[in-house]
Formats: structure tokens, sequence, C-alpha cells
């Protein structure tokens, strides 16, 4: 399938999977099955509604004040050096709408598919330059005040010591807890942690592991996860391990239609219900378990699900089976965490279009319309691809320009700049996140603790969505561009995204029926601005040495400040 055909299925796919789900948010779905698991006392329950009633759109003062976290979104899928989704894509024979060419990069690096697969990779990851206390006081020194780091994506491998799941890095490859080095090198340095958690598509992901070529020397031979090895005396067997556990099982009877092919058919294929009931449930139940570990033996601040809908809810990209798991997970976390500190102090993001009451939302496609008060969320975006690959284009200033983007919708900001599969920054993302920080410390006033205006920009650019690359960074704004917080100390906040070329600024939202303003200063600069309100606009004379890079941040005060008409 061609790229933009894949896109526009995808996109259609996401659309109606998210409207389906948007139906049932009114109560709990008929027909939930409930798992017999105990969660832990306090005042919520494992329902919709009581997440609802009882966290009513609000969030812990810290992920307001934070407002800038960084996405730790690292793992052996780096190994590949070729972007997201690496180990599935190796398994790609003809990989023409991905363009990083996974499958013939595993072949020359590892070994074809049939011989050496995923499980393979995780064996020989050694990340030996990882030093997670180093990487986190760069975080720090960027501005960064939460991180977000990868429990376990979609390649199902735990990236901690892991209780329910035996393929877990403390076993394999690097031989390490990597969620209890963020989360100690996170506490040593006072930044928040969250862990993120992206198995629940594992069950149906793999499905391409149990295929095989379909032309070349190689046609009709079983990829790994298929071939029969018993009598075969593997590594993996030495360690006591079952690659069911790693990969499931072959859902080829429950292909839709019959017979479809999941490297093509992508979503069409996953049923919303799998026939295989024995299956499904011990999936979910696994699933439940492993989040369960991080929750009690971690204490993550936040915890954060992947997909469109809440997993394992019977729509959506939550598909296989309709059970209670996210929110009797997310009532445990909930519950915990007033246990522990008398109060709810943790948070729950989903991507999907839950109830905006229970959870916090991560937005990965895109930003929305306008501002966005109805729940606490965060824009989530990265340099390049979610994963290491070579060549990654950077530009400090689309990262700033995309805090701002973020900030003047009332949103957080968070930011995945990908590890080498060694565990080190490449020279471009260092870069950016000293750049970063230098821009915060100039500008912080009107972003950390900052609430959104009564309009949130001037001007007519804005950046597109999507991970970061050179056409964010080419992204033609001007002096004309604005965008507007309100800082914790309640002043007015006006960032032009651009220098005036000509001296001059002019916010036209602040003319004279805007209200009286008393005063307005550069940040970062000394110097006295000279300024005037007219009925035009707030026209405002910079001095001609700029105090930072990339965007410029005006305070201005004033009396019963409201946007002129």
């Amino acid at each position: 399938m061609m790229r933009y055909e894949f896109l526009i299925t995808w996109a259609v796919g996401l659309l109606l999977f998210t409207c389906l789900f948007a139906t049932a948010l009114a109560a709990d779905a008929p027909g939930i099955e409930k798992l017999d698991i105990p969660i832990a006392a306090g005042p919520f329950e494992p329902t919709r509604k009581s997440l609802g009633d009882g966290v009513d759109g609000k969030a812990p003062a810290w992920f307001r004040e934070g407002k800038i976290g960084l996405w730790l979104h690292w793992g052996p899928q780096a190994m590949g050096r070729s972007g997201d989704w690496y180990a599935k894509f190796l398994y790609y024979q003809h990989d023409d709408w991905t363009n990083r060419n996974c499958y013939a990069n595993h072949i020359a690096n590892f070994g074809h598919p049939s011989k050496v697969g995923y499980k393979d990779v995780l064996a020989l990851w050694k990340p030996t330059k990882w030093d997670p206390a180093k990487l986190m006081d760069i975080y720090k020194k960027a501005g960064v005040r939460y991180v977000l780091a990868m429990g376990v994506h979609h390649d199902n491998f735990d990236l901690w010591n892991s209780k329910y799941q035996p393929w877990n890095a403390t076993r394999i490859g690097p031989k390490r807890d990597i969620v209890a080095g963020w989360q100690h090198a996170a506490k040593k340095e006072g930044i928040r942690f969250g862990v993120s958690f992206h198995m629940d598509y594992s069950w149906w992901w793999w499905q391409c592991a149990f295929m095989n070529d379909t032309d070349g020397p190689l046609k009709g031979v079983p990829y790994d996860a298929a071939v029969n090895y018993d009598g075969q005396d593997t590594w993996w067997k030495k360690l006591g391990l079952n690659l069911k556990d790693l990969y499931g099982i072959s859902l080829a009877d429950e292909l839709q239609p019959a017979g479809s092919d999941p490297r093509k058919d992508f979503w069409s294929f996953v049923p919303e219900e799998l026939k295989n009931k024995e299956y499904a449930r011990w999936y979910c139940n696994k699933w439940y378990h492993r989040v369960q570990d991080v929750v009690d033996n971690y204490k993550p601040d936040f915890i954060y699900f992947d997909g469109n809908s809440y997993p394992f809810s019977g729509t959506g990209t939550g598909r296989g089976i309709k059970t209670d798991a996210t929110t009797r997970i997310i009532a445990h976390h909930y519950n915990a965490s007033i246990a522990r500190s008398g109060k709810l102090e943790v948070m729950a993001f989903t991507k999907g279009a839950e109830d905006a009451r229970a959870v916090a939302r991560a937005s990965e496609s895109g930003f929305p319309e306008g501002i966005k008060r109805d729940q606490p969320w965060m824009y989530e975006n990265g340099l390049g691809e979610w994963f290491y690959q070579s060549g990654t284009y950077h530009d400090s200033s689309m990262v700033i320009h995309s805090i701002l983007e973020a900030v003047a919708r009332d949103g957080n900001y968070t930011l995945n700049i990908p590890l080498t599969p060694e565990g080190e920054l490449d020279p471009g993302g260092l870069k950016t996140l000293e750049d970063m920080g230098a821009w915060l410390k100039v500008n912080g006033a009107g972003i950390y603790g900052s609430k959104a205006w009564d309009v949130w920009r001037e001007g007519t650019v804005t950046m597109g969505g999507g991970n970061l690359n050179e056409t964010h960074a080419h992204t033609p704004y001007t002096a004309a561009d604005i965008r507007f917080t309100v800082g914790k100390d309640g002043a007015l906040y006006a960032y032009a995204m651009a220098w005036p070329e000509d001296g001059k600024l002019i916010l036209r939202t602040l003319a004279i029926p805007a209200g009286k303003i008393t005063d307005v200063r550069l940040l970062g600069s000394r110097a006295k601005l000279a300024w005037q309100q007219t009925d035009g606009g707030l026209v405002v004379t910079p001095p001609a040495k700029r105090p930072c890079d990339y965007a410029y941040g005006l305070k201005v005060t004033g009396v019963s400040l409201k946007p002129a008409p």
C-alpha cells in the first residue's frame, strides 16, 4: 500500500473509532466484563462515572505549574536506527509507505527475520552509555519539570523488573531496570515522573511476525514467531522464556476479512472482540497486573495509555475484549495516591476522547482549534521519529514555537528527543535542550504556572501538527504572529514569534478598548521600552539588542485587560 493510501485509510478508521467511542461515554457500556482483581481502598470505583465525578477535570497543582515535560521514549527499537515501530516494520518485506527500509536495514544489520527476529534484537541491545543521572541533569537545565519514561512499547518488552512479563530489561539485553534508573534520577533532581504503557496493542501488533516473505529466495519461509522450535536448545529456552509472552499467538483465523494481510490492511484486520476469549482474557489480565506492578512499586506521579480509547474498552484501538481493566487500574492509581498523601496528587493520561473530567489527555496528532480548558492536556511531539533515526533534523526554533502554540491554548508541552541505541543524546539533541533552557530562563515567567488568556493568538500563521521536521522549522512566522498567556503573577504575556525587522511590534488585540495598560517590559532586557497604546493597538519599539533567540516575550500590566474587538 502506498503511503498516502495508508494515511487516508488510517485517518478514516481513526475518525470512525473515535466517533463510535464517544457515543459510549455517557455511562459504562453494557456487557463489560469486570476483572476479579481488588483495588486500593478509597473514594474511586472502577467506573467512568466515579472517575469523572471524583476528578471533575481538575489536575494536581504541579501539572499546571510544570508546563514543560520531556518524553523519554526510548527502548530496544532504537537498535534499528530506523524510527518508530521498527520492531513491527522489520517484518514488512515491502514497506512502500514507511520509507524507512526497516526490513532491508534489519537484514543488513542482523539477518533475515526468519532466523534473527525482534526477540534476538532484544538480546543484542546493550545501552552501555546510558547515564540517567547525567541526562536528568541536562533535562533539568533545559527547563523540564516532569518526565515521561516509557515503561513498555507495542513491542511488549517491559523496561522494568517486571513480575508478570519475563521478557524484560532486567533479564535480557541491558540487564538493568530502566524505569527505576529514570525514576531515581528524576527524584534526585526534583522532577515529576510518569510511566507510559503501550502494550494493549501487543496482542495483535505482532501478527506480522507470524507471516513470511511473499517473494524472493525465502518466499514462504516463516518468520521467527511462526517457526517450530521443538527440539531446539535456544537461548530464550535456556532462560525459561516462552515466545507467547512476547509475540502472543497467531490470530490468522480472526482476521477481518478472512485471509487479509495485516501488513496491508493494518487496522481493518483487528476484530472488535476476539473469538478466542481464553487468550483475550489471559492477555488483558496480564496487562492489568503489569501496570499495577509499576503503580505499586514505582509510585509514578502519572501514568499514560496510548491509543484513541481506553485499553480493552471494546472499541477504537482498545479492541479485543471489553473489560473494566483501564478504569480499574486508574481507580487503583488514584486511591493509592490518596492513601499515601491524603489527597489526589497523581494523574492518568490517555490519547482518546474519554470523559474529560476523569483523565488528562495527550494530543499527538495536532493542536486543538483554540483554547481547551475542559480537561488538563499536553501536546506531545518530538524531533524526527519517536525512536532514534539516523539523520534526524534539528532546529531549536521549532521547539520554542511548539511550546508557545501549546501553552497559549492552555496546554502543557512534552518533547521527545530520541536517544541513540547506546543511550546518548546526539549533538543536535543536546544543542536543542541547551537552547530550550536558555530561552525558558529568559521567558519562563509567562510559561510556568500560566493559563490561557481570553484569546490565544494574534496573526494568521500557526505550526502544523506531527513530529518536528524541516517543514516545521520553516513555518513562516512574522512579528505579527503573537501568542498570549496569563502568568501566575496575573500579568499578561505576549510572545512575538519573530523579531520585528521594521523596529515596531504592534499588538492589535491590545488597542485602547482592551483596557488601560500601565507598563510594558521586554523579558530578558533591562532597556526601558518606548510604547504607546493607541486605537490601532499597543505599539512597542524594542531595543536594538535582542534578549534571546526564537520568540520574544512582553510582560504587559494594566487594569481590566480584555481583548479589543
